[in-house]
């Protein structure tokens, strides 16, 4: 067999072969040079990360004290990688925590999921039989799902999360088995909401967010919405408007009250006296500012 050959049509078909084996060669590289978390941010392991399957996944944040394992993450649009990202987006966001040595290597990988998008318009990643834990909170999901997917210049996403467990916390009756979101950001805003949700930042980044449907319910009680937010990271500079509605409201009183939340119960009472109501849905329209939660013009007593 000839390799090589001084033809022009040879050369040519060497130089393509060569090409593509260099293309390989690269993108070979690159995944190899797929940085890792920093130590002071996270650590990550699991089995698998080829093929868009891993299993036993674990990622342990605040030496230790933090950490989500989950039987089983899959992803497609993407590599490994922003995958391992994913899973310290999904622990930091139930947790509050906010680690500044994960704030650079988050921005990176959310500046690959913006070239990723870019090319090939939708990531998605997903884990099933996920467990959060942090102190005496433990949380688990059965199954959470994250897809996003570009319009022109928008991100368009859905989380969907079903099989909610919560104990080691105040309200435990309070918390959704089951809630759903699509919102919408502008794709050049990808890489500074993920390092804002599990970073921190030097400067205080915001992001606009159309939250364009909203949903969680727990037994018969169901929560519907839609509105607009800027994110920051820090709730307390967190800001966001919209309509609100609440099935059942009286029995996520009674869950206050079996909690002895009598602080929150009695902001439901009010809440309800203000509410407009239709059958047994109550609605509002609602801003979230500096921590204060008000329902039509009237401030709720949370903290």
């Amino acid at each position: 067999m000839t390799i090589f050959s001084h033809t022009s049509a040879g050369k040519t078909g060497f130089r393509a072969r060569s090409a593509f084996a260099l293309v390989l060669l690269c993108g070979t590289f690159a995944r190899a040079l797929a940085a890792p978390p920093p130590g002071g941010c996270a650590r990550i392991s699991h089995d698998g990360g080829s093929g868009g399957a891993m299993t036993h996944v674990h990622v342990s944040m605040d030496d230790g004290a933090a950490t989500l394992d989950a039987t089983r993450e899959t992803y497609t649009g993407s590599d490994d990688s922003v995958a391992d990202a994913a899973s310290v987006l999904l622990l930091s966001a139930f947790i509050g925590l906010h680690k500044s040595a994960c704030s650079a290597w988050l921005e990176a990988e959310g500046k690959q999921a913006e070239a990723d998008l870019a090319d090939k318009q939708k990531l998605s990643v997903g884990w099933t039989g996920a467990h959060i834990r942090r102190h005496e909170l433990q949380l688990g999901l059965g199954d959470a799902r994250l897809s996003v997917s570009i319009d022109g210049t928008q991100a368009n996403a859905n989380l969907s999360m079903s099989g909610v467990s919560v104990t080691g916390v105040s309200a435990p009756s309070l918390a959704p088995q089951s809630a759903a979101a699509a919102f919408s950001l502008p794709l050049k805003d990808v890489a500074t909401l993920m390092a804002a949700t599990g970073g921190k930042p030097s400067s205080m980044p915001a992001v606009h967010v159309t939250i364009n449907s909203l949903t969680a319910r727990r037994e018969q009680v169901q929560f519907t919405g839609h509105g607009v937010a800027t994110l920051t990271g820090d709730v307390n500079h967190t800001s966001a408007s919209g309509h609100l509605e609440v099935r059942h409201i009286k029995d996520l009183i009674d869950l206050a009250r079996q909690d002895s939340q009598m602080r929150v119960a009695a902001a439901l009472v009010l809440a309800r006296l203000v509410s407009h109501r239709d059958g047994d849905v109550s609605a509002w329209d609602t801003t979230w500012e500096g921590g204060v939660l008000t329902v039509n013009g009237v401030p709720l007593p949370l903290k």
